[in-house]
């Protein structure tokens, strides 16, 4: 997992036996690649949970940076919006927070269990 994080320019802050965690504002990475991952993830943690099926890697991610970045950009097309009435403005903040927070979550769904599956298989 470490090294995932280390590819995916997430770095650690935390760690013991059972749990990795990073600490990431997302101005720290804004000159990153945006193909990676993890790109809009401030904070993460990962362990070891026990269950009736075995051990599994959970995790948990947030990207509170990102939602008030997507905020800001539906609050600009709110404003444009405006001069056809206020629901047209709000019409138009709705669709661009979904496009902009929705897709980058949808991706970021997607390619982050391909991410650890492939960090698990280089590193047997």
């Amino acid at each position: 997992v470490e090294a995932l994080l280390e590819r995916q320019r997430k770095y650690v802050t935390e760690r013991d036996e059972r749990h990795v965690a990073f600490d990431s504002p997302l101005w720290e990475g804004m000159f990153d690649p945006s193909w990676l991952a993890m790109a809009i993830y401030d904070r993460g943690r990962f362990w070891i949970a026990d269950g009736f099926e075995g051990r599994r890697l959970r995790y948990d991610l947030r990207s509170l940076h990102g939602v008030v970045f997507c905020l800001f950009g539906a609050a600009m097309f709110f404003a444009f919006g405006l001069p056809d009435g206020v629901t047209s403005g709000l019409k138009l903040a709705g669709l661009a927070f979904g496009w902009l927070y929705g897709g980058n979550m949808v991706l970021a769904w997607t390619r982050i269990p391909i991410a650890i599956r492939r960090a698990i298989q280089e590193n047997r």
